[in-house]
């Protein structure tokens, strides 16, 4: 498990420091001495006598010089923080507890709708909302002098850049290089290990980043993909169109059962029952080929993580909750939903002699133009008028089998 506070020596050999003059310069001395002489100690140390010159001027001191010079000397690391003025270009602030809050919160954004490249940390959302949270926890954590970009992608999204500084910590923490997608990543060990809060922070941060409230469902779902290619046979993945978005019908039940499922939404369906009591459900929604810029092919599965229940809804709404306003409004509204009328199923009667008379059949979509009441709540009465006779449903399409 990657330490829960920053240390410096965990940085890349190549990384630039400044430390105090003074004592850079004893330190170099005190190594010559040993030594005998700057040849002796060049051959010692792997540092040429120009660099060692140098860092008794406190020119061009890196990571791995400083190192060098500590371990021939046989000098803790950790002895010499306080002595440490500046990491790379703009850190001067060595104090980091990584096990904290805001990290739980930058952590989950890398992992959702963030991306970590070869220089940044980009997070992108269309809500300013997000946005100035992850900003501000990076400010609270790393310090408000840490350079953040704002930028607007060409559709007008705006997104942030957080320098190499700040990538290096979340990639030491299990957030990964490159397209998530293919990598499939964990949800941290240093949040499953965190306490309560961090993991809530965690879990909100990624229902507001991947999830969405569902009003007409009563529902709350998150969404990720995963590569599953390597589990498909040549001959089926060619018979896929590249782009094209298929349901589940295509493929077999042990096919169907083969599929690459994301781990993160495995984790977080495993922190939201074991840590808050909320049952979710995982499934599978649709597969797509794709093809990327270099050539390669792939095959991505699609997932929802759904909170459907009413109760599990209430304990999800009460310990987790949303931070994005909008998000929280429509949740709140859920929650707040009169229970269902008693007469429902005489209501629906009703309405199904009004679409027999107008166009002969409807839909559940015909149904929620007149009554607001969700999907599944409509389809579980419906189910019940059907096999009491009174309805004839033909692949959603539903008919009243009464003479009016």
């Amino acid at each position: 498990m990657a330490e829960k506070f920053y240390r410096w020596y965990d940085e890349p050999d190549g990384v630039g420091l400044r430390i105090d003059p003074n004592y850079i310069k004893n330190l170099v001395i005190r190594a010559k001495t040993k030594a005998g002489s700057f040849v002796n100690l060049a051959k010692l140390t792997g540092l040429s006598v120009a660099t060692l010159s140098n860092y008794k001027n406190n020119i061009s001191l890196n990571i791995k010089g400083l190192k060098s010079l500590l371990d021939y000397l046989n000098i803790n690391y950790n002895r010499i923080n306080h002595k440490i003025l500046k990491i790379g270009w703009n850190n001067t602030m060595l104090d980091i507890d990584l096990n904290s809050n805001d990290m739980a919160i930058i952590l989950c954004a890398s992992l959702a709708d963030g991306h970590i490249n070869q220089s940044h940390f980009m997070y992108k959302n269309k809500d300013l909302e997000l946005i100035n949270r992850v900003k501000n926890s990076v400010w609270k954590l790393f310090g408000n002098y840490i350079k953040i970009n704002d930028r607007i992608d060409k559709n007008g999204t705006p997104y942030i850049l957080c320098p190499s500084f700040v990538k290096r910590q979340l990639e030491r923490l299990g957030s990964p290089k490159g397209k998530k997608l293919f990598q499939n990543p964990h949800v941290p060990e240093i949040i499953m290990k965190g306490n309560l809060e961090q993991k809530r922070l965690f879990i909100q941060q990624f229902f507001d980043d991947e999830g969405w409230p569902e009003e007409k469902q009563r529902a709350i779902a998150a969404s990720q993909s995963s590569d599953t290619t390597s589990v498909l046979t040549q001959d089926f993945i060619n018979s896929l169109e590249i782009g094209k978005k298929y349901p589940l019908s295509i493929l077999s039940p042990d096919l169907r059962n083969k599929i690459i499922r994301p781990n993160l939404l495995l984790d977080i369906q495993k922190l939201l029952k074991d840590d808050f009591n909320v049952y979710t459900i995982l499934s599978l929604r649709k597969i797509a080929k794709y093809k990327t810029r270099n050539g390669r092919i792939y095959v991505s599965s699609s997932f929802h993580l759904s909170c459907v229940r009413k109760e599990d809804i209430k304990r999800f709404h009460s310990a987790i909750g949303f931070y994005s306003t909008s998000k929280k409004l429509l949740l709140d509204k859920i929650i707040k939903e009169e229970v269902l009328p008693k007469d429902m199923a005489y209501q629906l009667i009703n309405l199904a002699i009004k679409f027999k008379r107008e166009k002969g059949s409807f839909r559940i979509s015909d149904i929620q133009k007149y009554l607001n009441f969700r999907t599944r709540a409509i389809r579980t009465r419906l189910t019940f008028l059907v096999k009491l006779r009174i309805l004839e449903n033909n692949a959603g399409e539903y008919t009243l089998r009464l003479d009016v």
